[in-house]
């Protein structure tokens, strides 16, 4: 036992004490999942031992220096590509983990080294406080195994949607981009993913999405995004998809007259190729349908009264269709409203006629005593 070095931690059993058994893995799963980010060799898994009860987290070359105990030590600090920042992890996990009556073990096999996690009564500090017991172990192992014991068939079942990693993900099941995945497939729909991990958002998608961290802004949980920087987000992810083609345009347009909150900001960012590339078509697919001269997209009651009264055909379409086709609604409207008429309009007939595009702009009595007007001339 002389080998055996005890490190306390001024860290005492109800800190975090709203903390659940989820909450403690998840912590472990983001930060082997970001080792992984790191250096892509450095594989991270989960296995579950249904025998020993036995939970397992390994990374296949991490190690720990005793130095990452402090609190506030960490080596991803201001490392965009990860999520964890702020060097608490393992520590409060292992906190959790011990009050819940599991226990909390890590074979640092690249130092020969094994660290098992406790409460006792500290001397110096009279309170209870977690403590890790480190031994030299030699062993022919490699990387990092955490393992987490009493844990339940029940606890482990429910870990499963934390991690897109428990059941693995094939590769039909997704569309890389540089933002990160597109999830494919009804399991995954509405679903929301920053490195693998599950997080809460507010947004209606149709997809499921796994963000890399850098594009994402979470919560100081870490388990909640904003539903604005997601929509943003995955606007360019599905932009990028279908310049790249793995979305078909039928598709995507399909979401833009539901309104889907996974391209609601595709009129947002109209300098992206592939929104242009949508506008495009759109425009198209509209005139094939619409013969009629001067069609125009509308939306707003007033441009329906404004393409009538000049003799156009105004079409009602989805609101984001208008959204995303307002240039070329502005321009369709213009042209109507300069091209020479086909007979010679009175002064009578040309305020009439303004009067029927313009008058839902103006209150009850400026049209009562514009029409007035018109009928004195």
């Amino acid at each position: 036992m002389s080998d055996v070095k005890c490190y306390e931690l001024t860290l005492t059993p109800n800190y975090v004490s709203d903390w659940t058994f989820n909450d403690a893995i998840r912590e472990l799963i983001q930060n082997g999942t970001d080792q992984e980010i790191l250096d892509k060799s450095n594989k991270f898994s989960i296995d579950y031992d249904y025998k020993s009860k036995t939970l397992r987290l390994t990374n296949a070359k991490s190690k720990l220096k005793i130095n990452t105990l402090l609190l506030g030590r960490s080596s991803k600090s201001d490392n965009e590509d990860t999520v964890g920042q702020f060097g608490e992890g393992y520590k409060i996990a292992a906190l959790v983990l011990n009050r819940l009556g599991k226990t909390f073990t890590i074979y640092n096999n690249e130092r020969g080294e094994v660290w098992t996690s406790r409460f006792k009564n500290s001397e110096k500090w009279l309170e209870k406080i977690l403590a890790f017991y480190v031994e030299k172990v030699p062993t022919s192992n490699n990387g990092l195994v955490i393992e987490v014991g009493n844990v339940t068939t029940d606890e482990e079942y429910h870990l499963r949607p934390m991690w897109i990693g428990f059941d693995g993900l094939d590769e039909s099941e997704k569309i890389e981009t540089s933002y990160g995945d597109i999830l494919l497939g009804d399991y995954f729909s509405g679903k929301i993913f920053v490195n693998g991990l599950k997080v809460s958002c507010s947004a209606d998608m149709e997809y499921g999405y796994n963000f890399k961290p850098k594009y994402i802004t979470l919560e100081r949980d870490r388990k909640t995004c904003d539903s604005w920087n997601a929509g943003d987000i995955t606007s360019k992810m599905i932009d990028e998809a279908m310049l790249n083609g793995k979305i078909e345009f039928d598709t995507i347009k399909h979401m833009i007259e539901e309104n889907t909150d996974d391209v609601y900001h595709l009129d947002f960012n109209t300098h992206l190729g592939g929104v242009q590339e949508i506008q495009k078509r759109m425009i198209e697919q509209f005139d094939r349908q619409y013969t009629t001269p001067y069609s125009i997209p509308v939306r707003e009651q007033s441009d329906v009264d404004r393409v009538k009264a000049y003799g156009g055909n105004p079409v009602v379409v989805p609101y984001k269709v208008a959204n995303l086709l307002k240039d070329e609604t502005s321009k369709r409207i213009q042209e109507l409203v300069t091209a020479p008429s086909g007979k010679s309009l009175t002064l009578k007939e040309r305020f009439q006629r303004w009067c029927d595009a313009y008058s839902s702009k103006l209150d009850n009595g400026a049209r009562q005593e514009l029409a007035e007007l018109i009928s004195e001339v």
